[in-house]
């Protein structure tokens, strides 16, 4: 290739990535940003929710008689293949007994006594989780992110040929280089699982929509929905047993618990599934993870236990690697993006990922704005719409979040609409910071302050945690909650970190230039 063809190709390839970059990386940042509190739901989930502010019961010792007698008691709630969600289930403590056609009933397992479910009043984990794929805005949303997900996708591969073809020395001292270079950088290093999560995530949001008119012609016009088509191979329907019409007495939950866990004591059970309960032809199903076999169970591939529920008699074991060969690749696609089943290293592991993926965005939309900036040198302040927006949505919903955190403590559960006013606050200031973006000319001096009001917002909100639910920290700890206690904790370090950024960052750009320079 001639030194011609070379230069233009390298421009080409500059500018294409430059183009997508900008436009997709405002949607990128607030996917990224929500997705680390996605993968925090579980503790956030238990922690939002008083009805959760108990100790996790051991599951070998609990009287699961007392709770599932009363419910299947009523003749309204039906005997076969009642579901119970064991205590420690994505970190709720709480234990659930459901079926698909009636309401779940939640039950302490300590005390045995019913609790009333905030699911209608108390959705904060479920909006942050909305929030990272675009749920607020419906089907649009969901295509929206799902093509801003290709996108990145596009822009990382682009990125790395770029990096392979166009031999960057990362020896420049000033804004624009260390920009350049910790852009390319962590994505570099942090390309698989990266590119990986865009993946499914692109999968999720546009590939089911997308997939109507090849599952349409692959059943030759019998259906233009792709779960009919998968269902039966990711979940096949197990044969139905036929009852014996009589009554008989059931071997104890937990004591099929310890049966199962010495059939296949790699599994941390999690789920029971009762058929034909208290019938002679009871058997019951034992669902679990294995964590020693990661990325090949815990979405829909999960290791069973089939006892009988009259003498706890081995019917079946499944095991991880007897699933269909579909099963194992679709959860190991799907591991890194929903994590079902690992444990909290793990997840705080992915989150720092994440979080340096969104840092590196922000060094990618710096480096675009830093061009700009300095054709207006020592002429003017540099003033652009886009770095507003950009300091309004990748800055200001720091505080925002830490806002409707705060809400979660600050408004009365018993409060009319109230799930209205706690997420219409939250899209009222994160608006206000764009307001507010504008009024500054100065982008350093508002991005300080964003950061100082968010760090307010999370350092005050354990405490309004603690004053609401009328627990001390060394209360949370003594009794056990330690969820909720590091998720108390987590939160107030967050906020320290706020306000440490919010003090050590520069307030003009002649600081900036200073600070960039000696620190990255």
């Amino acid at each position: 290739m001639s030194d011609n063809s070379s230069k233009l190709l390298k421009q080409r390839l500059q500018r294409v990535h430059v183009a997508v970059g900008i436009s997709f990386s405002l949607f990128m940042y607030v996917a990224v940003f929500f997705g680390i509190f996605a993968i925090l739901l579980p503790y956030i989930n238990t922690w939002e929710k008083p009805s959760r502010h108990f100790q996790a019961a051991d599951i070998k010792e609990i009287n699961y008689s007392a709770m599932i007698d009363p419910v299947i008691s009523d003749p309204e709630f039906p005997r076969n293949n009642i579901v119970i969600q064991l205590p420690g289930y994505r970190g709720d403590p709480a234990l659930k007994i459901r079926h698909r056609f009636t309401q779940a009933v939640v039950f302490n397992p300590n005390t045995m006594e019913r609790v009333k479910d905030e699911k209608d009043i108390s959705e904060l984990a479920w909006f942050l989780n909305s929030m990272h794929y675009g749920r607020p805005l419906k089907t649009f949303g969901y295509v929206l992110f799902g093509f801003v997900a290709v996108g990145v996708m596009f822009l990382t591969i682009g990125g790395l040929i770029q990096v392979y073809i166009i031999k960057y020395k990362n020896k420049g001292k000033n804004q624009q280089s260390k920009f350049s270079k910790w852009h390319r950088k962590i994505f570099t290093w942090i390309f698989a699982p990266f590119i990986i999560v865009t993946l499914t995530g692109a999968l999720m949001n546009i590939g089911y929509t997308g997939s109507a008119p090849m599952a349409y012609i692959s059943s030759q016009g019998e259906t233009h929905q792709i779960g009919r088509l998968i269902r039966p191979v990711l979940n096949p329907d197990r044969q139905k047993i036929e009852k014996k019409g009589d009554t008989v007495q059931m071997l104890p939950i937990n004591e099929l618990i310890k049966k199962a866990q010495q059939i296949n004591p790699d599994v941390n059970f999690h789920k029971i599934k009762l058929i034909n309960w208290k019938d002679s032809s009871a058997q019951v199903e034992l669902e679990g993870y294995n964590p020693k076999m990661p990325f090949l169970n815990g979405i829909y591939n999960d290791p069973t236990v089939i006892l009988s529920g009259v003498d706890g008699s081995l019917i079946e074991n499944i095991k991880v690697l007897d699933a269909h060969w579909s099963k194992l690749f679709v959860d190991s696609m799907y591991f890194l993006h929903l994590l079902f089943g690992v444990d909290v290293f793990t997840r705080f592991f992915i989150a720092i990922l994440m979080a340096i993926c969104g840092l590196a965005i922000g060094f990618g939309v710096m480096l675009w704005l830093e061009k700009r900036a300095k054709r207006y040198e020592h002429k003017i302040p540099f003033y652009h719409w886009f770095g507003k927006l950009s300091l309004a949505v990748m800055i200001g919903v720091i505080p925002a979040t830490g806002l409707i955190f705060l809400l979660q403590w600050i408004l009365p559960f018993d409060m009319q609409d109230r799930l209205v006013w706690q997420k219409g606050l939250f899209f009222v200031f994160w608006l206000a910071t764009l307001t507010w973006a504008f009024y500054r000319i100065c982008s350093y001096q508002a991005t300080k302050e964003f950061l100082f009001i968010g760090a307010l917002f999370f350092i005050f909100t354990p405490f309004m945690h603690f004053y609401s639910v009328g627990f001390t920290p060394f209360d949370l700890y003594t009794l056990g909650m330690n969820t909720i206690l590091n998720v108390d904790i987590a939160l107030f370090l967050f906020g320290l970190v706020l306000m440490l950024l919010a003090y050590k960052l520069p307030n003009n750009r002649t600081e900036a230039k200073k600070f960039f320079k000696a620190k990255i």
